[in-house]
């Protein structure tokens, strides 16, 4: 019997799909197509393409079959994969000042630890990549494959405030290699982690005025401020921005911003929410971020989520009174959301008065408080601010997605959606970052998703 292959692993086959005809199932693995060993999901597509399809499989029982498939050109075989890389994901060679994954509490799932800097990841999912573990044939699938565009974390401009950030000597060449990307026609998203005292002030002012230079290749830039837990034992000591050094941030972001939308027509420079709530300032209206193309990156979420809930409060305030069932909610959120969770009951219990909303700033005892933002809650911590909180009237609970990892419904502390719901007595509705499903869920108008 062959060994196993750790590789193309199929997650899912899709009803009446060419791979459900073909007898293909969840726990298969493509070995070859065409012949060809498969590395990713950016191999697999291409071969996939093909109308001529010569398909090597390692059955879920260890039996090897080979399969000869004649297909339309845009029939795909309705397969999914475990994984987007099929050959291991490409290990980050950096050791960064600010890494999240060495803040990480010990003894969690091994998944949590996975330091990853994988180009192809960063094209099929927008991770972000550092470019200092590229090979010469990566670069050169990268020009081949015009493969754009790509997330790249370049921290700072400045060759050694970089190698520094990243505690790598190869890091100083970021500039060389987006000009390469760019000669060859490719698009690019970058972002800075900014530390207070290492490239925030000047260094920042550098870096935006040296990336702006590559537009239209670069489509925006992200600043975002590093993220530090209580778990930095014998790590480089760093802080995070108190309110004034934010508003310095914000100046110096705000200013290029002038200068890119007078010179290209767009702002180009978005700073995370994380900023305004450090600088205690009120945020943009969600035009000034454009496109949201660093929404994933916490850039102009908050914005677009009030912006949502206004506009559909005045949709349901214009179609006349409605009394919607439950009509007390508690909202679930980490400390730094809370203010904003007040503004939005201020404006709706006014129109809708029978919608009584409550809100539970949850502390973060997992990372430790120095964590505030609602997508690092975890399940234990909020079992603990449960038990501290009076629960009369039986409120539904509100559950932002955004803690959630999936496809499990996990927590970042392992703790599963159907373990807290086992522990808390309540029902409990989990709710994307959606304004307008949001004032829906409050006023009754829909409710449990089929996942949950």
């Amino acid at each position: 019997m062959p060994k196993k292959n750790p590789g193309a692993v199929i997650a899912s086959v899709a009803p009446r799909s060419l791979g459900e005809r073909l007898g293909l199932q969840a726990g298969d693995v493509i070995v070859k197509l065409n012949g060809k060993q498969i590395p990713d999901l950016i191999a697999y597509e291409l071969e996939e393409a093909q109308e001529n399809l010569v398909i090597e499989v390692e059955k879920v029982n260890g039996e090897y079959w080979e399969y000869e498939v004649e297909k339309n050109e845009t029939e795909g075989l309705g397969i999914t994969f475990t994984t987007a890389v099929f050959d291991g994901i490409r290990p980050c060679r950096n050791h960064c000042l600010f890494c999240f994954v060495d803040q990480m509490p010990r003894g969690q799932r091994p998944s949590l630890y996975i330091k990853d800097d994988d180009y192809r990841l960063s094209f099929l999912q927008g991770s972000y990549i550092t470019l200092t573990n590229l090979t010469d044939a990566d670069w050169e699938r990268i020009h081949r494959l015009r493969l754009s565009p790509l997330y790249i974390s370049v921290h700072a401009t400045d060759p050694q405030v970089r190698k520094e950030l990243l505690g790598n000597d190869r890091a100083g060449d970021v500039l060389a290699q987006l000009r390469q990307l760019a000669a060859w026609g490719g698009y690019f998203h970058t972002q800075a982690v900014l530390c207070p005292g290492l490239n925030d002030g000047l260094v920042l002012e550098h870096t935006i005025t040296e990336l702006g230079e590559f537009w239209p290749n670069l489509r925006s830039i992200a600043i975002v401020p590093v993220g530090l837990t209580g778990h930095r034992a014998h790590l480089t000591p760093l802080r995070k921005f108190q309110p004034g050094e934010a508003k310095a941030v914000l100046r110096i972001v705000h200013r290029a911003q002038e200068r890119f939308m007078s010179a290209y027509g767009s702002r180009l420079v978005f700073p995370a929410d994380e900023f305004y709530l450090q600088a205690m300032e009120e945020f943009p209206p969600v035009e000034a971020y454009e496109d949201l193309l660093q929404l994933e990156n916490g850039i102009g979420l908050w914005p677009l989520f009030k912006a949502q809930f206004i506009n559909a409060l005045e949709k349901f305030r214009r179609e006349g009174p409605r009394r919607g069932k439950p009509s007390h909610f508690l909202v679930i959120t980490g400390t730094d959301a809370a203010k904003l969770w007040q503004e939005l009951r201020a404006l709706i219990e006014p129109v809708f008065p029978w919608v009584k909303i409550h809100i539970l700033p949850v502390t973060n005892y997992f990372f430790g408080p120095e964590v505030t933002v609602t997508g690092l809650v975890t399940g234990e911590d909020i079992c603990r601010a449960l038990t501290r909180t009076d629960l009369k009237n039986s409120p539904l609970l509100l559950l932002p997605r955004v803690m959630l990892r999936h496809p499990e419904n996990v927590f970042l502390d392992g703790m599963t959606l159907q373990q807290l719901q086992a522990k808390v007595p309540l029902p409990i509705k989990v709710i994307d970052v959606d304004g307008e499903e949001v004032v829906k869920t409050l006023l009754g108008i829909s409710f449990f998703r089929s996942d949950q």
